[in-house]
């Protein structure tokens, strides 16, 4: 049933167009642009939300690795020969399918965003929630997922918000629990990423060749550590050595928001391409999780704080 939707997605797309409308809609929700609003918000606006939707981005993100590691679901034209998706989109596919990350990171951010504000701005609710749905849908229309990959992707982030408001409540201003969350957390991606690297993986064969390398499939699991990593050493050690404060004024707040694109601008520009060079696939896997979200967390806050210092 999935694959007769995906094959009616397809003949709809062919026949009567929308692809690059909808290749836009997946590429923008999931750029750097939609990674900008919780940089934003955690270092100018309220630190709380900011927290909150980079949890959900990047623990989302270890989850997401963790179930497509462990179901090892395949793409659905490796289900039906009869479904082919735009060959860009292909080229960027990850090794399995279940559940769509696309999905998952659309989520995490806008409903995410949605979620926090919900009591004081319910009218981001709908916008928020179309933004998901469509993200969802292209990836079904451009033939990248089933209807499964971006439900279940959706459900679990949904999930996330919930548990991740009970342990922020939990949590609140106690130190004990603040270390307590944070042992956890390193404890919990390194199990994932054990998991994931130690499991092993199929190796079934289509036209003479392995539909999906074990080397490859392998190196996600430093996905699930880059991302995870990220998150809990740059919030901890945020809050350990720098502890900065959103009530500033409004050219502070400019000037943070120009000293943390100009770093994430360098790591994209600069850092990216030289690991491309030097570094190999689960050290490139490793760094390119890691690097941006640790910067947004800990390393730009650093950077403003002491800046900031020398303006005083």
């Amino acid at each position: 049933m999935d694959t007769d939707y995906l094959i009616f997605l397809q003949d709809v797309r062919e026949n009567y167009g929308g692809e690059f409308f909808f290749k836009i809609i997946s590429a923008l929700t999931t750029s750097a642009l939609t990674a900008a609003i919780p940089a934003v918000l955690f270092w100018c606006i309220n630190k709380n939300a900011g927290i909150f939707l980079l949890f959900n981005a990047t623990c989302g993100r270890v989850i997401n690795d963790l179930l497509k590691g462990t179901f090892c679901v395949y793409r659905p034209w490796i289900k039906d020969s009869a479904i082919i998706p735009p060959a860009d989109a292909l080229s960027k596919a990850s090794a399995y399918s279940f559940p769509s990350g696309h999905t998952q990171f659309t989520t995490a951010i806008y409903g995410g965003f949605a979620f926090f504000y919900r009591k004081t701005l319910p009218q981001l609710i709908i916008p928020c929630a179309a933004i998901v749905l469509f993200v969802a849908f292209s990836r079904n229309f451009l033939g990248m997922h089933t209807p499964q990959d971006v439900l279940v992707a959706i459900a679990y982030s949904i999930g996330l918000f919930f548990v991740a408001e009970k342990i922020f409540a939990w949590i609140g201003r106690d130190e004990d629990r603040r270390l307590m969350f944070f042992v956890g957390g390193l404890v919990t991606v390194v199990i994932i990423f054990l998991w994931l690297y130690f499991k092993p993986y199929p190796e079934d064969f289509l036209n003479g060749k392995v539909i999906v390398d074990p080397l490859r499939a392998r190196a996600d699991a430093f996905d699930a550590l880059g991302f995870g990593l990220a998150f809990f050493l740059g919030w901890f050690l945020e809050h350990k050595f720098i502890n900065f404060k959103t009530q500033v004024a409004p050219k502070i707040r400019l000037r943070r928001v120009i000293i943390g694109f100009a770093v994430l601008g360098v790591i994209a520009a600069v850092i990216y391409p030289l690991m491309k060079m030097f570094l190999g696939v689960e050290a490139n896997n490793f760094f390119r999780a890691f690097l941006p979200f640790f910067s947004i967390l800990f390393v730009i806050p650093l950077i403003f704080t002491k800046v900031e210092e020398r303006f005083k």
